[in-house]
């Protein structure tokens, strides 16, 4: 009984960090509109701006107190004015690929002023224990954790009830525009729950370091930590209610307390003892899923009378099809020529490159063309590696036939999420798919008999195309398929059916479409091109590990395909390649390695929020003013010399 006191003790104690944190990822969602999936990388910053001032001498509680009330906030103010501020209005897939560049890009900065090293913060409170009532030992530092969070918490919920500000501050949340009609000033209220919100992402940092990692301050898992357990438990209250997502933030500490304490008794019940521990390190992830795939359907349908997908600024005339066939053919010419004109290792990166295109391109054609969001493809390209590599290696099968079979294997999970997706729309939709990703990773990716271990599974390359050449332009060859089959999908009937459903689902259901029958088949084919993309990079590498299909790359290949134009298959050319020869970039300028987190992150925020439609709609917008200047000299010269009349 003791133990088990305790270990709620302690469950309690982790889990009001979570609470808080995750009260304030709810806050500013429901103030601004915007999913901060940067909120991790805000308790990193600002634990690593923590020890710094304790190394320069400053006392722990000075410093904490400092970061707390007075910098973390000021970098909360100065996010929503000069970044979220100015996304407001936007669909919602540009907010979240900002949250994400602005994951990076504090990466990024503590990386550059820390070198990314792992550090002992001081702790806030002594190392004693005391020994509460029937004998029960607790440290002080858990009670410490658990009165501070407590106290904001309730320090929060009293300014919400009791004060002017908090009256505002509910009427935001309850319903921002019917607020600014009532002379609120909204953007006031966004700012200051943006202060609020950082000022917790620090408080969960400072005492997530004392509580679970025994001071030691590590940039690469803290802040994927803490956006795991705060999203499981803002998830948990659906992003509306600030009182559930609490109970979640709970509920999540003790059940994550009480694995941990008791995972050898219930190993020796079940049995699978690697599978009770990686349902514990999934946890958040497998509340995400449940309370999605349960939730109301008030809560499911919520994104339906808002787009996910880009708008451009101004309707653009398409270009006539001969000059895009002629772009076209001189891109891919260009491409099959450098094999005879560069070098091996350029060679290898453009091959790496139009393999990240084929995946971009499975992105185009789910979110750009049907509205769709999917932000756990890496499952899919793990999924169709690791069958490939287990066809070819244990099964002795062609690598020419374990390529395609491979990536049909992805389809039946795109198309289990296409059937989820009639349920569940907008961001929940865009949570579930990154929920499947982790879920895959830890339940199926580390098992060594799927994944191989740390060697990964043997995948050669097909026969004939062994050389570096010859892979080359076996890529080649599915980049162009895959970019023609993404073309004649948007122009033909199946294409216009994904763009009404991509404007209006509910209008489609009206005139008889079979939206779920179409949602299938798009999730379904997008799976295996992004399947195929996986058998291909794991090909190049000879081998399919799992650390190519970390779920965070999701995120990232989302991003760039928003980058690069996610409603065209241009676009995804233009980022996967571009994608792939940074490295040589690096190595031509070896200071970008230094600061290409911080390029990454600016590309994603700031330029982003100036550029909605990514690079390729500027490069179409350059492309079109320059065929109109032809045009324009071309008349010019074709007009007759005027006539000038003669006289005495």
């Amino acid at each position: 009984m003791d133990v088990l006191v305790g270990t709620l003790i302690l469950g309690i104690s982790v889990g009001s960090v979570y609470a808080l944190a995750a009260t304030g990822l709810v806050l500013t969602y429901k103030t601004s509109g915007v999913l901060n999936l940067g909120y991790g990388s805000l308790a990193l910053l600002t634990t690593f701006i923590h020890w710094q001032l304790t190394a320069w001498g400053l006392p722990v509680g000075i410093a904490a107190a400092l970061v707390i009330l007075v910098i973390a906030p000021l970098i909360g103010v100065f996010l929503d004015s000069q970044l979220f501020r100015r996304i407001e209005g936007q669909p919602q897939v540009i907010s979240v690929i900002a949250t994400v560049g602005l994951f990076v890009l504090i990466q990024g900065i503590v990386r550059l002023a820390w070198g990314g090293r792992t550090e002992l913060v001081p702790s806030l409170f002594p190392s004693a224990s005391w020994t509460l009532p029937g004998g029960v030992s607790v440290g002080v530092d858990q009670i410490g954790v658990l009165v501070v969070a407590a106290g904001a918490a309730g320090s929060l919920g009293a300014m919400l009830r009791y004060s002017r500000t908090g009256v505002s501050f509910r009427a935001v949340v309850n319903n921002r525009p019917v607020a600014g009609l009532m002379a609120i000033n909204t953007t006031f209220v966004s700012g200051l729950a943006w202060a609020l919100s950082t000022s917790f992402a620090a408080l969960t940092g400072i005492l997530l370091t004392q509580g679970i990692f025994g001071g030691l301050l590590d940039p690469i898992f803290l802040p994927t930590f803490v956006i795991a357990f705060v999203l499981g438990a803002a998830v948990f209250g659906y992003l509306q209610s600030l009182p559930l997502a609490y109970l979640g933030g709970l509920a999540l500490g003790i059940a994550q307390s009480l694995l941990i304490q008791y995972q050898p008794q219930i190993v020796d019940v079940i049995g699978l003892e690697t599978w009770v521990a990686r349902i514990r390190d999934g946890l958040p992830f497998i509340t995400i899923t449940v309370a999605l795939l349960i939730a109301p359907r008030a809560l499911r349908i919520r994104g339906l009378g808002s787009s996910f997908v880009v708008r451009t600024r101004e309707a653009l005339a398409p270009a006539p099809a001969r000059v895009r066939t002629t772009v076209a053919a001189v891109v891919f010419g260009v491409l099959a020529i450098v094999p005879l004109l560069g070098s091996v290792s350029w060679s290898l990166t453009l091959a790496t490159g139009m393999i990240f295109s084929v995946v971009f391109l499975s992105l185009v054609i789910l979110t750009g063309y049907s509205g769709q969001i999917s932000l756990g493809h890496t499952a899919f390209m793990g999924i169709a590696a690791f069958s490939a590599g287990h066809l070819a290696t244990d099964l002795g099968w062609s690598s020419w036939l374990a390529m395609p079979v491979g990536a049909l294997a992805a389809v039946p999970a795109g198309a289990l999420i296409g059937f989820i997706a009639v349920r569940l729309h907008g961001l929940y939709l865009a949570l579930l798919t990154l929920a499947f990703a982790f879920m895959a990773q830890q339940l199926f990716f580390e098992e060594r008999g799927i994944s191989g271990g740390e060697g990964g599974v043997p995948l050669p390359r097909p026969d004939g195309a062994g050389s570096e050449t010859g892979f080359y332009y076996l890529v080649l060859a599915i980049l162009i398929a895959s970019s023609l089959l993404a073309v004649s999908l948007r122009t033909g009937r199946t294409g216009r059916v994904l763009a009404a459903m991509r404007d209006s689902e509910a209008a489609c259901r009206s005139v008889g479409i079979a939206v779920t029958r179409y949602k299938v088949i798009i999730f379904g084919l997008s799976a295996f091109i992004a399947g195929l993309g996986g058998v291909l990079q794991s090909m190049i590498l000879e081998s399919a590990n799992k650390l190519n299909f970390q779920p965070f790359f999701g995120l990232i290949y989302v991003t760039l395909a928003v980058l690069g134009g996610i409603f065209h298959v241009g676009g995804a050319i233009a980022s996967g390649i571009l994608f792939g020869i940074f490295p040589q970039a690096i190595d031509a300028f070896p200071f970008l390695g230094d600061i290409q987190f911080i390029l990454f992150g600016l590309g994603s925020t700031l330029a982003l929020a100036q550029n909605p439609e990514g690079l390729f709609g500027e490069l179409r917008r350059a492309g079109n003013a320059a065929l109109s200047l032809i045009l324009r000299i071309r008349q010019r010269r074709s007009q007759p010399a005027p006539v000038t009349g003669g006289g005495r």
